[in-house]
């Protein structure tokens, strides 16, 4: 089958601009495969959750989670994104990933709580729609606003402690985290054109 000249263009600018070709994927080398594409290091949701939390506690991860957290970001975002980073490195599979989402979201609350920081459970409660986007946006975001979102949500809203193992409990009520640990990390100053301010 003969190549169109426009078709060749195409690849050939997704070449250059660094782009995999339309099916590249399907002729990785199968000896050689992604790491979510092999047998998962976790099974065991108990051991699965024990490895997120030993994670997370780790002082430097901690210190992160709680400033994130201080400026905003929600519960929920943090707690997707750690188990994401999970997945794409073979921790665990999707199943497992979203099994660990209600423990993860506690572990996360509870080492606020500790640090005695005020949190939100989403980043879209501290900032409404309506402060970004015009009326008719908001009014097509409403309507395109899936079942994964209210899934999402609803899971959220039951968070309980009984997610997580008793010895991940203990660990947490005894973990001292002091509420200057978020005077230890500096933030970054970019020396970018963009963050410059006039």
């Amino acid at each position: 089958m003969a190549m169109t000249e426009k078709a060749a263009q195409f690849v050939q600018g997704n070449m250059e601009r660094g782009r995999p070709i339309p099916g590249q994927s399907l002729t990785n080398d199968p000896s050689q495969p992604y790491n979510w594409e092999k047998a998962p290091e976790f099974t065991n949701a108990k051991e699965a959750m024990l490895y997120v939390f030993e994670n997370l506690t780790v002082p430097e991860t901690t210190a992160n989670i709680l400033l994130s957290l201080s400026k905003g970001i929600g519960v929920i975002d943090i707690a997707s994104i750690t188990l994401y980073t999970g997945f794409t490195e073979g921790k665990w599979n999707p199943d497992m990933m979203m099994l660990l989402m209600e423990p993860t979201m506690y572990m996360v609350m509870a080492l606020a709580e500790k640090a005695e920081l005020d949190f939100v459970m989403d980043s879209s409660e501290e900032v409404g729609e309506e402060e970004i986007l015009g009326d008719k946006a908001i009014q097509q975001i409403e309507e395109g606003i899936g079942s994964l979102d209210a899934m999402r949500k609803q899971a959220a809203q039951r968070v309980s402690p009984q997610s997580v193992p008793q010895e991940v409990r203990e660990v947490i009520e005894e973990a001292k985290i002091e509420p200057s640990i978020l005077e230890k990390v500096e933030e970054v100053k970019s020396n970018s054109l963009l963050a410059r301010e006039e």
